[in-house]
């Protein structure tokens, strides 16, 4: 291992803070209604949908921790139960260990190491339920499916490769992966695949057709039935586990193009919408127990063109009102802004009742993976080799 991954990176050396007063959306622009953004762009209520009033200023912080170089930076995960997250950075199949401070949240230390072949494409990471303290990984290159031991009580230890499944059926390419009791449900880039593989028996398996390309794959909380994204073709895969019966939901041209993030969330399937190269349009949605989506578009200056790439939920327990965590990236476009882009919802899910926004300090980084902890969320930055994290604290 050569020095710069091997090092350590103290916070307190290696981290660039930027400070703002954030209001919530539709409060005077000299508040500072945009963390990182001009206060003419002064974010405006959605039509229809006026925001409560606001609960009060917070004190936003965005900080930037340096991880080891690589060309690319991609997901991030939480150990349960343990002040540590982990990156997978793909160029060089490197896991990243990123030790946190246990009250406050911050990156304390980051260290870096070899998992498989430099060129195997280290990619997907998930937690495992049915192997505690383990986590599933692809290697995209290599088309393997690995049990990892993280090794999450030491910085300093190792994580051990202790189990490598093959990718069955010709398929190529294990981008996602995730775990569904003994089900591993993997899309596959290379082969325009998903597969569903019984962990603890691979040779059963099923291979879903797919259009170019998947990317995300979750199960629906009401119906059961699976949705992958569709970066290639603008459409999302519906796919019945218990028949095997699939069906193709095209995006609606006027809503906006290109499907990533795709996640289960409160009363359905959650995703976003990325753009093209020209334009976002800020737009992402729920799908219904019966394959209809609701579209949202973002209200803001900011957000009406935003091209969002991730999304995620705050973790259970956590003491927030309803909301959903937004990555807007520059992946397609130097054209696009990157943010982290907190939604209000009412408690029925349905109604959107504020939008925040910070932008991250490093711009054009291409914004890839987001991540709420407790108190605060972390960002993967894909090509400046960086996470980010925005904190919230009251005035």
């Amino acid at each position: 291992m050569d020095r710069r991954t091997d090092r350590h990176i103290d916070r307190r050396m290696d981290r660039r803070t930027f400070h703002s007063r954030l209001m919530s959306l539709g409060t005077l622009a000299a508040a500072g209604t945009l963390l990182g953004l001009p206060a003419t762009a002064t974010a405006e209520p959605r039509p229809r949908e006026a925001p409560s009033p606001p609960p009060g200023p917070s004190r936003r912080t965005v900080v930037e921790y340096d991880l080891p170089p690589a060309e690319e930076t991609h997901e991030i995960l939480k150990m349960p139960d343990r002040p540590m997250a982990l990156v997978s950075q793909m160029s060089n199949s490197r896991l990243v260990k990123l030790g946190l401070d246990p009250r406050t949240e911050q990156v304390a230390a980051v260290k870096a190491f070899p998992l498989g072949p430099s060129d195997a494409m280290l990619h997907g990471l998930a937690v495992s339920s049915r192997h505690p303290g383990r986590i599933w990984a692809t290697h995209e290159g290599a088309d393997r499916l690995l049990l990892v031991d993280p090794r999450a009580d030491s910085l300093e230890a190792a994580p051990r490769i202790e189990r490598e499944i093959a990718v069955p059926g010709g398929g190529r390419g294990p981008h996602y992966v995730n775990e569904y009791g003994d089900v591993l449900w993997v899309t596959l880039k290379g082969s325009d695949q998903v597969l569903a593989l019984d962990h603890t028996r691979p040779g059963r398996h099923r291979l879903f057709d797919a259009k170019p390309h998947p990317v995300f794959a979750a199960r629906h909380p009401v119906s059961g039935d699976f949705y992958v994204s569709q970066d290639g073709a603008s459409s999302l895969l519906r796919i019945d586990p218990r028949t095997g019966r699939t069906a193709q939901i095209p995006v609606p041209a006027d809503q906006g193009s290109t499907p990533v993030g795709l996640i289960s969330g409160p009363g359905g399937i959650w995703l976003v919408l990325l753009g093209t190269a020209q334009a976002g349009t800020g737009t992402f949605g729920r799908i219904d127990a019966d394959g209809r989506i609701v579209w949202h578009r973002l209200g803001s200056p900011p957000g009406r063109s935003a091209s969002l790439l991730h999304l995620a939920f705050d973790p259970p327990g956590t003491a927030r009102e309803p909301g959903l965590w937004l990555l807007a990236s520059s992946i397609v476009s130097e054209q696009a802004r990157d943010l982290i882009i907190r939604i209000r919802f009412d408690p029925s899910w349905t109604r959107v009742t504020g939008e925040e926004y910070a932008a991250l300090p490093t711009q054009l980084c291409k914004a890839h993976r987001l991540l709420p902890l407790e108190n605060s969320v972390l960002a993967t930055e894909l090509t400046s080799a960086r996470v980010a994290q925005l904190i919230s604290r009251e005035a």
